[in-house]
Parts: structure tokens; C-alpha cells; sequence
């Protein structure tokens, strides 16, 4: 069962230097919200070197027919997510449907969409057009 509390992110351009994200979010449980369902107001800007590249394992397997196979895997590193706001590599631009912010002043929601950015960038290889979260 959901909480009612989502967020949305679509890509909107990447270079080799900068990538921004569109956003939106939207709580359910707050009078009002259904004007915030389509309005994506919020921006998410990553610099290109804060994606982490995962680890990549490769191992060769003996398959019962007798035959190897190249079995590759896809290991993901931690990263400093904390450091990546202190150095500006991380930067939002909150949304009008933020209902909760960190001490900061940064939505939550815009948190837990760039977490699942990162996450995605390792485990598929690139960027993820995409982002949905919910709650």
C-alpha cells in the first residue's frame, strides 16, 4: 500500500559535462495536490563526473553442455552523496509541489529521485530516461 507521496523525473539534456533533469512530486494526502500531478516546475542538476562507474566482474563459467560462457557482473560502488551537495556537483531547484524538505531546503522527493538516478546509471550503463518513485 502507498503512502500517496510520488515523484516523477524525465531527462531533459546531457553533455559530456552537465546532465539536467526535469521533476515533479506531489503528496496525496495534502489539499490541492492534483495541481501539482502534471506542473514538473523542479530541476535536478548532476554534473557528469559524480556518476560513478560500477565495478565490472567478468568470469567464465563451464556451462553442463561443456561449452564457457562469459559471465559478466555488474558490481555498484557506494558514492559520496553527501560531498556531492557540499561541492556543488548536485544542485536542485525544488519543485511547487514539495510538501517536505531536509535541513537544507532540498525536497526529499528530489532526493530519493537522484538516489534511484545514480543507482540506475550503475546497474544499466547509462542514463535512465525515466525515473519513477513512489511511495
Amino acid at each position: 500500500m502507498s503512502l500517496g507521496y510520488c515523484g516523477y523525473a524525465n531527462l531533459q539534456e546531457a553533455d559530456d559535462t552537465l546532465v539536467i533533469y526535469s521533476y515533479r512530486c506531489y503528496n496525496i494526502n495534502i489539499k490541492g495536490w492534483e495541481r501539482f500531478k502534471d506542473l514538473e516546475d523542479g530541476e535536478l542538476y548532476i554534473e557528469r563526473d559524480a556518476f560513478v562507474e560500477p565495478e565490472i566482474h567478468e568470469k567464465l563459467k563451464r556451462m553442463p553442455s561443456g561449452r564457457k560462457k562469459l559471465i559478466v557482473k555488474r558490481v555498484k560502488r557506494d558514492f559520496p552523496f553527501g560531498e556531492y551537495f557540499a561541492q556543488g556537483k548536485i544542485k536542485v531547484k525544488n519543485a511547487s509541489g514539495t510538501w517536505k524538505t531536509n535541513p537544507s531546503g532540498i525536497d526529499v522527493m528530489a532526493l530519493y529521485i537522484l538516489l534511484e538516478i545514480l543507482n540506475s546509471y550503475q546497474e544499466i550503463g547509462r542514463l535512465p530516461e525515466k525515473i519513477i518513485r513512489c511511495n
